[in-house]
């Protein structure tokens, strides 16, 4: 075997060195993602159901129906004319159901909250949390591991801090082609009054 070793060096390594780039490319990728963390858990809402073609576009609505005042949430009124997919159906009718969300980071885990259980929290609408990390999305053409393994096309939503990104287990999270419209980052829980 020694022999063999000591006859064929070149060959051995003209074939281990590429396995050993894709090795540590891999593992340049993959591995700041394990160590991003936040002491910080969000809240987030959800739209779904909805009437006609595209009542997955609730995206403005979202954004209008819920704020952060002083720390608190709130539920603001919505413009009765407001027709923000315009499709002529006014928002107010489109039979969307927002749900809110309370997202631990730790565990990487959602569970439904209720808009008492909100406003009670102590929340920064910031998008960035006290420790530097936020919530991004992401598409991504081949998968997250290597560009050289195909696995289509997908689309996500992160904590991110940096370059290191950790994609988020968040309920309704559909695998999706480009619509991120059913999802509305709030705020970050704070410490204090819940």
């Amino acid at each position: 075997m020694k022999k063999f070793l000591k006859e064929n060096v070149v060959i051995i390594i003209a074939f281990s060195l590429p396995v050993l780039f894709i090795v540590v490319i891999a593992l340049s990728s993959l591995l700041p993602s394990l160590f991003i963390s936040t002491n910080y858990n969000f809240v987030y809402s959800s739209c779904t159901d909805g009437y006609g073609y595209y009542s997955y576009r609730c995206e403005n609505y979202l954004q209008k129906r819920h704020s952060v005042v002083n720390g608190r949430l709130v539920l603001n009124d919505i413009d009765p004319t407001l027709d923000s997919d315009n499709d002529d159906i006014p928002d107010v009718k489109e039979g969307y159901t927002v749900r809110l969300f309370l997202h631990d980071t730790k565990l990487n885990e959602s569970r439904e909250i209720t808009l008492e259980e909100a406003q009670s929290l102590n929340l920064n609408e910031l998008i960035t949390s006290p420790d530097g990390v936020s919530v991004s999305s992401h598409y991504s053409r081949g998968g997250d591991f290597f560009i050289l393994f195909d696995g289509g096309s997908s689309y996500g939503l992160y904590l991110v801090k940096g370059n290191a990104k950790r994609k988020l287990n968040l309920i309704n999270d559909r695998e999706r082609y480009y619509y991120n419209d059913d999802f509305q980052f709030i705020g970050w829980v704070l410490p204090g009054r819940n």
